[in-house]
């Protein structure tokens, strides 16, 4: 764990710093300290040190990488939002698309930058999020909105077709594959395939066990 430049600074933000990539570390860690109110308490290189040495420190701000070794930024982020902690963070990334910026917030991210920011840029985010604040850059706004259409879309199709659950309807009265075949006119391959769909969307392997998850979500009622 790289150590930071200045020693905590009362009446200041407390910033926790986690990237693997020492030269940026470094370089974020001495320009933070060098902004008037700020001060860089730990500065690590993986995602287990950065939850360690939250629970250690109790920074305000923590400022997260998104690609971490040991615990990626996202299992940090789902981790501090699980407990409830309340050290406010800020992904920082060098990775801007929608899908990344959707999940940083989605995880409890207070801010989003890319690392192609300036110092200013992120001094001002931190204090912006110390503060109980939220930072979307302009840039980011258009596709967030974007990525949580895209997906409140997918979450209103049905999980399965109608031609699905009719098939699992039999599989679950205890049909064989060539039973439900004959019954719905269709070849044996057919009704396989539709088996081997439902089975990978309700996250199963066996036929029990897409019944049983089928009756706890409610499609077989």
């Amino acid at each position: 764990m790289a150590e930071p430049d200045r020693p905590r600074r009362s009446g200041g933000i407390s910033i926790l710093i986690a990237d693997d990539h020492p030269i940026y570390r470094d370089g974020l860690t001495q320009a933070l300290n060098g902004q008037h109110g700020l001060h860089v308490v730990a500065a690590v290189a993986t995602g287990r040190e950065a939850l360690t040495q939250i629970h250690a420190l109790h920074p305000d701000v923590a400022i997260l990488d998104m690609r971490l070794p040991e615990l990626a930024g996202l299992e940090v982020l789902a981790a501090l939002e699980a407990e409830d902690c309340p050290t406010r963070t800020v992904v920082l990334s060098a990775y801007g698309d929608n899908a990344t910026v959707y999940d940083a917030f989605s995880q409890g991210a207070r801010a989003f930058l890319l690392k192609s920011s300036s110092a200013g840029e992120i001094a001002e985010t931190v204090r912006t999020v110390a503060r109980g604040g939220t930072v979307i850059p302009s840039a980011f706004q258009t596709g967030l909105v974007d990525e949580i259409r895209t997906r409140r879309k997918l979450a209103d199709r049905p999980l399965l077709s109608a031609r699905e659950t009719q098939v699992l309807r039999l599989a679950a009265d205890g049909r064989s594959a060539a039973q439900i075949a004959s019954e719905l006119c269709l070849s044996v391959a057919t009704v396989k395939t539709h088996l081997q769909r439902i089975y990978d969307r309700l996250e199963v392997s066996d036929r029990a066990s897409a019944v049983a998850a089928a009756m706890r979500r409610g499609l077989l009622a």
